[in-house]
């Protein structure tokens, strides 16, 4: 990773290989329809490829980090060279002992940048790309330390509940113990992630006034008891480290999907740029529906407001906004409240929903001019 640069962090490595954002509260948020014009971060590219099920007309993935990118152009690939199931036996959901022959033929479809990176990262491809980012590759080994911790079996049992109430029973009486609250005081402090999830500079502006551990700890409490945990693949990933069924998949993973995914894949478009210079160039109200993730912890106060500048700018009259926080409080500036106004109701609906719970904010806004 870069230095921060002009108020933004600069990435390179490919930090994540799947989306962390919970897709069903973007498309709450976004209501995205068919002839929309969306703008979305890519990161691990699974929201934005779902995104397509709704016909838009465009999806713009934008990303300061060009191995995100170039994650994308090969998960484009994918839907326009393979069938369903071998695009899965190319992401990791099924075993496979030679993706490199995937690739090869997914090489076609790919810039030489992205070529290079690939050639240089063959490693991610043949252990299947679907956890093999920075962040899940920490997430694997916190899950293995948590099952030791916990016991294999007690986290297997903890899928057969069969409601919620079972599942706050199970949580009080057999799950929170002292060893499931050291493993987030430990694992799950800025320090750590730092070194095996993100670089330090990701938390460069964090005031240091709370503790993520504490707030993770909160957050994955609710998650595990008021959430149903059968439709909860994030709780899989990171209890499990992989999903736990076919059924229970990100939607562009879902046989389905693959389909239409397939047919509009070529109106999804990935972008290696700094958004809000790169918004900047658009013209005014040219976006109905912006995912923007929590893309301004990489930013300091300032270049917060030129990028929310340029999305009260691009976004059309009624544009849908979801942006969250992770670990550094960000807002909507106050000289723009005016005109990026948050839904509060839809975004406690978004909140108390949130599969993924990492997210210490989630929050949905409409522009209104």
């Amino acid at each position: 990773m870069k230095p921060i640069q002009n108020g933004q962090v600069q990435l390179q490595k490919l930090v994540f290989s799947q989306n962390w954002e919970d897709p069903a509260a973007d498309e709450k948020a976004l209501g995205i329809k068919n002839g929309d014009r969306v703008f979305a971060i890519t990161s691990g590219g699974c929201n934005s490829l779902g995104f397509l099920r709704f016909k838009p007309k465009e999806i713009y993935c934008v990303d300061i980090n060009p191995a995100q990118t170039y994650l994308m152009e090969i998960r484009k690939a994918m839907y326009r060279r393979l069938d369903y199931a071998d695009m899965c036996k190319m992401m990791g959901l099924e075993n496979c002992r030679d993706r490199l022959r995937y690739y090869r033929v997914l090489r076609f479809d790919l810039s030489s940048a992205a070529i290079d990176f690939w050639e240089n990262h063959q490693h991610i491809i043949r252990q299947g790309i679907m956890m093999n980012g920075r962040y899940e590759r920490f997430v694997k080994i916190a899950g293995m330390i948590l099952r030791t911790l916990q016991g294999a079996s007690k986290t297997r049992a903890f899928f057969n509940c069969q409601s919620t109430e079972d599942q706050k029973l199970f949580y009080d009486e057999r799950w929170d113990n002292g060893r499931w609250r050291w493993i987030f005081s430990t694992l799950f402090n800025k320090k750590r992630l730092a070194r095996k999830g993100l670089q330090e500079e990701y938390f460069h502006f964090d005031d240091g006034s709370h503790s993520f551990s504490e707030s993770f700890y909160r957050r994955a409490a609710h998650a595990m008891k008021d959430i149903p945990v059968r439709s909860n693949y994030f709780i899989a990933l990171y209890l499990m480290g992989h999903y736990m069924d076919r059924e229970h998949l990100p939607e562009c993973l879902k046989e389905t999907n693959f389909g239409v995914i397939r047919e509009w894949i070529d109106h999804l478009h990935p972008v290696t740029g700094d958004s809000k210079y790169w918004l900047e160039k658009l013209p005014k109200a040219f976006f109905d529906a912006m995912a923007l993730s929590n893309i301004c912890e990489l930013m300091d106060e300032r270049d917060t407001l030129k990028f929310f500048t340029e999305v009260a700018r691009t976004g059309k009259n009624g544009c849908r906004i979801v942006f969250r926080n992770l670990m550094i409080g960000r807002e909507v500036p106050s000289s723009l409240r005016h005109t990026i106004v948050k839904d509060e109701l839809l975004s406690k609906q978004l909140q108390l929903e949130d599969r993924s719970f990492v997210y210490g904010k989630v929050a949905a806004y409409r522009i209104c001019k």
